[in-house]
């Protein structure tokens, strides 16, 4: 089956799913084959496959002459039979297929909030980058409410959809119901601590969104103190940056600390010892605390992503967009840590 068979295939099981959901534990009448061929544009075998296995599985049982329906003795249907709100969780822009160990740790906190509302969580995926047929999809899902985590990619069609929307971990064009770090002001923060310690040759990594989200926040800094700030050391490139790096390094030039918001395996520190050694002495790394620990005996200056603190405004949010509390709504901000170590 070709990868769009796929995707066809699991917008059906996953529509019908939602249906046994929302039957509350009570025999609900699904729609005929024909009709959900014609609602999500596939093909009769397409939907037919679907509804074999539910069968199969026990989660529909069909009555002949009349339809098939959903199966009230199914013990899955029978746990989710109290009426809870279905909160929709889109990771990214719904297509995302690995979670690294920062997206994981703020899924993860996300997930544990959100269920203690409580709720069900509904994991939202999409088989289109077209907004408006991600926008279609989301409708299919049956949602109550839905929280984008980690990107804002469709923030401006989301809004308009008859849905409530929360946005998470994303501190690009925030608008009311959003929550997210305040990176900007860390760097400030952390740009005022280079400054105290004399650092102004300074290399930033990742110079591209959403990981310099905290560069405004040491621009700012440096300008106040009037220090300014090697803009060729913002390297932009994820891909190549590492080697922009090891260049500046070779070529002599002094660098007074690394800023990595990113990476969290200590490659930074690697490619500068196998380069250096001796810039362990003077050179500081800037990244996250929840880095792997380093025993070369670089400075650290860390930001602490608190995911916690972060989901449990995320879900408050959510409780009010599901309550129609407009009034607590708002632009939720997290301040993180500086950590010297």
């Amino acid at each position: 089956m070709t990868n769009i068979g796929i995707a066809e295939y699991q917008k059906i099981r996953r529509y019908v799913m939602n249906l046994i959901l929302r039957s509350g534990g009570k025999a609900v009448q699904i729609p005929t084959i024909q009709e959900l061929s014609e609602k999500f544009g596939v093909s009769r075998t397409t939907v037919s496959k679907a509804m074999k296995e539910l069968t199969a599985e026990g989660h529909i049982i069909g009555k002949r002459g009349i339809g098939s329906f959903t199966n009230p003795a199914k013990p899955s249907t029978v746990a989710l039979g109290k009426k809870l709100p279905v909160v929709g969780v889109m990771v990214g822009d719904g297509r995302t297929v690995h979670l690294d160990k920062y997206l994981g740790c703020a899924v993860g906190a996300l997930l544990k909030q959100l269920v203690s509302i409580p709720a069900v969580v509904h994991l939202v995926t999409v088989g289109t980058s077209d907004p408006d047929g991600v926008i279609r999809e989301i409708q299919d899902e049956q949602l109550d409410a839905l929280v984008c985590c980690g990107s804002n990619t469709f923030m401006k069609e989301l809004r308009q959809m008859d849905l409530p929307v929360v946005f998470s971990f994303n501190p690009c064009n925030v608008s009311s119901g959003s929550a997210f770090f305040d990176y900007e002001d860390w760097g400030y923060r952390c740009g005022k601590q280079l400054l105290k310690e004399g650092r102004k040759n300074i290399v930033f990594l990742h110079d591209m969104y959403e990981w310099n989200a905290s560069f405004p926040g040491f621009r700012r800094a440096f300008a106040e103190a009037g220090v300014p700030l090697n803009e060729n050391f913002f390297l932009k490139d994820y891909t190549t940056s590492l080697d922009e790096l090891a260049k500046i390094i070779r070529y002599g030039i002094p660098v007074d600390a690394v800023c990595d918001t990113l990476l969290f395996n200590n490659e930074v520190v690697d490619l500068l010892m196998s380069l250096n050694p001796d810039l362990a002495k003077t050179c500081a790394i800037v990244h996250n605390a929840d880095s792997l620990p380093q025993d070369a005996g670089f400075h650290e200056i860390c930001y602490k992503p608190l995911f916690d603190e972060l989901a449990a405004e995320t879900a408050d949010l959510v409780k009010l967009q599901l309550k129609k509390d407009n009034a607590g709504m708002g632009i939720r901000k997290i301040s993180l840590p500086l950590i010297l170590r």
